[in-house]
């Protein structure tokens, strides 16, 4: 059966999985508001390695707590993905969740905001979406902040500070998870282009749900254990996404989609180089003077 294509049927899934970082000290879950009952499951992840793993109670919320020494989230979707697969396999191979969330723990947020997104989600048949950003967050790319007045806005693809993936397509990625330690390039391209092969290209930032980024955003300098940075671990990840569609489904070579994806954005000319910058500059000014 291929990795590349539908699995198992829609409709046989799993309640959705969420799951939220934590240093394994400060308060569980401190910056997400308990304000309902949440219509999924919680994974809460140790990054620091020191909590015992295991089903727990905490803050009145049934958890399973996974513990691992990480440098970065590219590590957290393994371990997350390696959780699934064993207890698919505890189960009998039963299906994946039907969602499966990563939240960083720098993200505000409330359950409420969760459990409506899922249901958007659902109302929209969506294969990958994201809360939009606060305009007070600190950010990456301009365009996943939130926009007023519209429910949500389709796009090629999402980063990985809050997204939310059908269960199936993320364990779908497991292999490209396995030496990858900061996750740059599993967003970008490796996630859309498998999304392309397995017809499941419905991507959305939903500006019904806007969240909250509370910690500046880092570099992507760092040298990791494997002695790459995260800017060559997402140069190898485009080349392998490139690869991967020109083996397995090379009439999207002279798409649209292809070209937006790992032609026109990673080439720009200096007139373009110029505008981006002049419209950030422009953008967090208005912010500012509001």
């Amino acid at each position: 059966m291929s990795l590349y294509s539908e699995d198992r049927p829609r409709d046989a899934v799993r309640r959705p999985v969420v799951l939220v970082s934590w240093d394994g000290a400060s308060l569980p879950l401190g910056l997400v508001h308990l304000d309902a009952v949440p219509e999924f499951d919680w994974v809460l992840f140790d990054y620091t390695g020191r909590q015992p793993t295991g089903a727990r109670e905490l803050r009145g919320q049934p958890v399973t707590v996974l513990a691992a020494a990480t440098e970065c989230k590219g590590e957290i979707f393994k371990h997350l993905s390696d959780h699934l697969a064993a207890t698919a396999a505890d189960v009998g191979s039963g299906p994946w969740p039907e969602y499966v969330g990563l939240i960083d723990d720098d993200i505000l947020l409330s359950v409420a905001q969760i459990n409506a997104a899922l249901h958007l989600a659902r109302c929209e048949r969506l294969d990958v979406f994201s809360p939009s950003l606060s305009h007070d967050s600190p950010y990456s790319h301009h365009w996943m902040r939130h926009q007023p007045h519209r429910i949500y806005r389709e796009v090629d693809w999402v980063e990985v500070m809050m997204p939310f993936y059908r269960g199936d397509l993320f364990m779908a990625a497991r292999p490209h998870y396995q030496d990858n330690v900061s996750s740059w390039g599993l967003d970008r391209f490796m996630i859309p282009a498998l999304q392309q092969l397995r017809g499941q290209t419905r991507t959305a930032l939903l500006d019904a749900v806007m969240a909250s980024h509370r910690r500046p955003v880092t570099s992507g300098e760092k040298v990791y254990r494997n002695g790459r940075t995260a800017w060559q671990e997402r140069q190898i990840l485009r080349q392998a996404s490139m690869e991967l569609i020109a083996r397995e489904a090379p009439q999207l070579l002279g798409s649209p989609w292809y070209h937006r994806t790992f032609v026109r954005r990673e080439t720009p000319n200096k007139w373009i180089r110029w505008k981006r910058r002049v419209a950030r500059v422009v953008a967090d000014w208005f912010d500012e003077s509001r």
